[in-house]
């Protein structure tokens, strides 16, 4: 059994048993030991030593005395020293070059957990532990990694601590750690009741509380600006700031409620809820404290302005939590800015253009101003278009943003507030060249971005091209279709962690809204964070398909008919009346030499271009470039490129396919060379001479092992007797849930899953 101490947050959960073995091997003391911190003693130093305190209490039921060093250190007994590096406390175990070198030469965030016999500490009349950090967060780390020493597991909704006491036992540990990434965290994502919507300033001290924990440093908020803003940042001129950075003037703004309908919810009285849960709520409308009485929305001037001050209040409180435990804070807004409607209106009333590029200057100099005095702050980021995920992306539209980033950092550098700047987004960069903003921001701005597709692409390549600045790899820890759903992912969140370290990342976050059902997923990335060695040697990254192992015919993919479709330019229809689509290659055994190949390809589903663009590869070398078959020659008509001279020397043609803007798709390809002819109708059957199209299994997907995770996690959730075989199930679902429904106008609005979308 176990002691849960949690966070409760709406949405689903697992469910949770703890077991943890004995404690390590030791000499069992009659008495705990003694806890001494540095006589000026940081406040981050003096909570790690608490900490330790209480968790041995928590263990043991025995409460150890503390002591300053200013007090003396004990003579007798054994002593748990918790300072950072280069404390007078630590002259006494100097006489070991070895571990002073190793003390010394901790690095910001890094820590030492070190157990010394008495004779390795001149005057300790007992055994001697050291938890050492590098800096002071690195000594908070220390207490809680010696915390789970002890058999304590924390996770993102509260710790888990086993119900079984042990004698104290001075455990016996040589430990030294530093993070693999320099920024490690969560951004919790608003605009769903399933997320941080309901938090109030408990919730947020809660969570934040939980990330030294896990030794996480960061929490990141995406702002919505219309239709339906958001109060997180706040949008306007500098004059409209008052005194401790509440506003004069703002607009309508809200966190999801009972009563907002909107992402496929149905705005519901409490009162009519079913089945007694209406006793629940005082009130016939829910939603968070800062919303106050003006639910679903604030509808007078005076409101607007209160819900944006209410809630600059608990961010103030959060924050400041959050930078005492050494936590950094970013808060941002889209990019190019969008402004609210009054706050247009207002500009146009003062006979000037909102567009105007210096009014937008202006309107982020307000902004700035306004979250310097509001909460403190340690970055403000903009988020690129969420369009440029699944549209094509114009010349003008990049011009557009990279002149708002211009107008940012201009009134960045006016009003330097004491927070530097970083981009975020749906995606790196817009689909011409992912890394576009290496090249034309400042290197102190960091860039950062969100895995396409929910989640299900792994880390944008494009950071491996962005150098010389901070660069943090936001994987999803669970994806907002599914959210009515569990979903297990410690595999893909340890191949992102892998993948964003071998791309030179130095930050890495979880995307996510529920909390305690994402246990294991942000407690493997977490982990990932700092230690990859368990299981990195077995995660071999995939490799471009002309290196790698093949199977002939197609890789991944799936098939679409459109028998009615009328083909234009063409005596073959059939061909186009079939494709694959979301496929990554083709790989055929051909002769080695020169062959002709030709690719057929057809728009038969989208009615508009900029909905599918797309690279081609032939033998690793690029052949088609942002292939837009609509833009090209439009809908349900051939297209047809033919390359000559394409040279095989190993036996295999290689075709590759790189998506740009939502899914690869073909129709048709046919090879000819020395001696033989290949040719498929893609997602069709038999048609002429064109061979049919057999299904080629999917290649299992490439993750790392999870297998030492699920041990440890079973161990101490389900205990001893059933650890074995629930680590083996879990090991086996991990990426692999059925995913049941999908939503419709949002999370809300939930049907049967089917296919994924054409």
């Amino acid at each position: 059994m176990s002691r849960h101490f949690i966070l409760l947050v709406v949405g689903a959960s697992l469910c949770q048993w703890c077991f943890t073995p004995a404690l390590p091997a030791g000499a069992a003391s009659p008495r705990p030991p003694v806890i001494v911190s540095p006589r000026d003693a940081s406040w981050m130093e003096q909570l790690a030593a608490r900490e330790v305190r209480r968790y041995i209490y928590l263990r043991t039921g025995r409460r150890p005395a503390m002591v300053s060093e200013a007090e003396g250190l004990p003579g007798k007994g054994e002593t748990i020293l918790v300072a950072r590096k280069g404390r007078a406390a630590l002259a006494g175990i100097r006489a070991e070059p070895s571990l002073t070198a190793a003390i010394e030469g901790l690095a910001p965030q890094s820590y030492c957990l070190k157990t010394l016999a008495p004779a390795q500490s001149p005057g300790a009349g007992g055994a001697r532990l050291l938890v050492i950090g590098g800096d002071d967060a690195g000594t908070l780390y220390a207490a809680y990694r010696f915390a789970e020493r002890l058999g304590v597991r924390f996770y993102l909704h509260g710790d888990v601590i086993p119900d079984e006491q042990e004698p104290w036992k001075m455990p016996v540990l040589d430990e030294r750690a530093a993070p693999l990434f320099a920024r490690r965290g969560i951004q919790p994502f608003h605009d769903f009741p399933e997320g941080p919507d309901w938090w109030n300033r408990d919730d947020y001290l809660a969570i934040i509380g939980q990330l030294p924990k896990l030794r996480m440093n960061f929490l990141g908020l995406h702002t919505y600006p219309e239709p339906i803003a958001e109060p997180t940042a706040w949008i306007g001129l500098p004059g409209d700031v008052g005194e401790g950075g509440k506003v004069k003037f703002s607009y309508p703004s809200s966190y999801q409620n009972s009563l907002r309908g909107n992402w496929g919810y149905a705005a519901t009285k409490t009162g009519d809820y079913v089945f007694g849960s209406a006793a629940l709520f005082e009130r016939d409308a829910f939603g968070a404290e800062v919303m106050g009485p003006w639910i679903p929305g604030p509808t007078t001037p005076e409101a607007n302005n209160e819900v944006f001050d209410r809630t600059a209040a608990m961010l103030r409180e959060a924050f400041g939590f959050a930078r005492k435990l050494g936590v950094k804070t970013c808060v941002g807004t889209e990019t190019p800015l969008v402004v609210p409607k009054l706050v247009q209106e207002r500009i146009r009333a003062q006979g000037r253009n909102p567009a105007d590029a210096a009014v937008t200057q202006e309107l982020y100099e307000g902004i700035f101003q306004r979250a310097a005095l509001a909460y403190p702050l340690d970055y403000y980021w903009f988020w690129t278009p969420e369009g440029w995920t699944w549209s094509n992306v114009k010349e003008e539209q990049i011009a557009e943003t990279t002149r708002d980033f211009a107008a940012a950092i201009a009134a960045h550098k006016k009003v330097a507030p004491p927070f530097g700047l970083a981009t975020c987004g749906w995606v790196l960069g817009p689909q011409q060249d992912r890394a576009m903003f290496d090249r034309v921001l400042p290197k102190e701005i960091a860039v950062s971005c969100i895995n396409r597709e929910v989640g299900y692409t792994p880390v944008d390549a494009g950071f491996a091209k962005v150098n010389g600045r901070s660069k943090w790899a936001i994987p999803w820890l669970e994806d907002d279709p599914a959210l009515t759903s569990p979903q297990l992912w410690a595999g893909r969140m340890r191949r992102d962690a892998a993948d964003a370290l071998r791309y030179g990342c130095d930050g890495l976050m979880g995307i996510h809204w529920r909390t305690r059902i994402l246990g294991p997923n942000i407690s493997a990335l977490a982990q990932a964070a700092w230690d990859q060695s368990p299981w990195l040697a077995s995660y071999k990254p995939p490799v471009p398909s002309a290196q790698g192992p093949r199977v002939a015919g197609a890789e991944g993919g799936a098939v679409a008919s459109f028998p009615d479709n009328p083909i234009a330019d063409t005596a073959d229809a059939p061909l186009y009346q079939t494709v694959r689509y979301n496929l990554s290659a083709y790989h055929l055994p051909a002769s080695n030499g020169l062959c002709k190949v030709t690719l057929k390809f057809c728009e038969p589903f989208y009615d508009a271009p900029g909905k599918r663009a797309f690279d081609v590869k032939l033998q690793g070398r690029m052949v088609i470039t942002n292939l837009d078959i609509f833009a090209k020659v439009g809908k349900n008509r051939a297209l047809d490129f033919t390359f000559d001279g394409v040279a095989v020397t190993n036996g295999w043609l290689d075709i590759d396919f790189v998506p740009r803007i939502e899914f690869p798709s073909i129709a048709a390809l046919a090879v000819e060379g020395n001696g033989f002819a290949t040719r498929i109708n893609c997602g069709g059957p038999a048609y002429g001479d064109y061979a049919a199209d057999v299904a080629v299994p999917p290649p299992p997907p490439v993750l790392p092992s999870t297998k030492d995770f699920y041990e440890d996690w079973a161990l101490h959730q389900f205990g001893p007797g059933p650890a074995a075989a629930a680590a083996s199930i879990f090991q086996r679902i991990d990426g692999n849930l059925p995913k049941p429904s999908t939503w419709t106008d949002g999370p809300g609005g939930s049907r049967c899953a089917g296919s994924m979308p054409l």
